[in-house]
C-alpha cells in the first residue's frame, strides 16, 4: 500500500507533533527560573508553528480548499474525517490565538520583576495552550492517518 504523502503537509505535521514537546521543555525551563530561555523557546516554537500553518494554508488553497485532503480518506470515513477536521481547526485556531496573545503580552511585560501579578494568569493560560497543543497534535494525527495512510 502506497502512502499519499504531501511534503508540506508532512512538514507541518512534524512541527505540530513537536510543539507539545518543545512547550514542555519551555515549561520546565520556567520552573527552573530560566525565564530568558523559556521566552526564547516559546517564541521560536510560535514562529515555527505560524510558518508551518501558513505553508499548510497555502498548500490547502492550491489543492482546492480545506476538505481537499480529507476527501481522500476511505469513503466510509470521509464524514468522520470532516468532523474531526472541523474540531481540529477550531481548537488549533483558539490555541494559536491564545498562544500568540500570551507571547506578545509576556514580551511586553518582560522588564517587570518576576514573578509579578501576571504570573498566575500566565501559568493558567500557558496550561491551556499546552493542552491545546497536545489536542492539536492528537487530532492532526487522526487527520493525517485518515487522509494519507488509510
Amino acid at each position: 500500500m502506497a502512502l499519499r504523502l504531501d511534503p508540506v503537509v508532512t512538514a507541518t505535521y512534524f512541527v505540530t507533533l513537536s510543539a507539545p514537546v518543545g512547550a514542555y521543555v519551555a515549561i520546565r525551563l520556567a520552573r527552573m527560573r530560566a525565564y530568558d530561555m523559556h521566552r526564547i523557546v516559546q517564541s521560536v516554537l510560535l514562529v515555527m508553528g505560524w510558518l508551518a500553518v501558513l505553508g499548510l494554508e497555502l498548500r490547502i488553497r492550491l489543492a482546492g480548499g480545506s476538505g481537499a485532503f480529507v476527501d481522500t480518506a476511505p469513503p466510509e470515513l470521509v464524514g468522520w474525517a470532516h468532523r474531526l477536521l472541523s474540531l481540529h481547526i477550531t481548537v488549533a485556531v483558539a490555541t494559536y490565538a491564545l498562544w500568540t496573545w500570551l507571547v506578545v503580552a509576556s514580551w511586553r511585560r518582560q522588564g517587570a520583576s518576576l514573578p509579578g501579578r501576571f504570573s498566575r494568569r500566565h501559568r493558567g493560560l500557558g496550561a491551556m495552550v499546552f493542552g491545546g497543543l497536545c489536542f492539536t497534535a492528537a487530532s492532526a494525527s487522526g487527520i493525517f492517518t485518515l487522509a494519507f495512510v488509510l
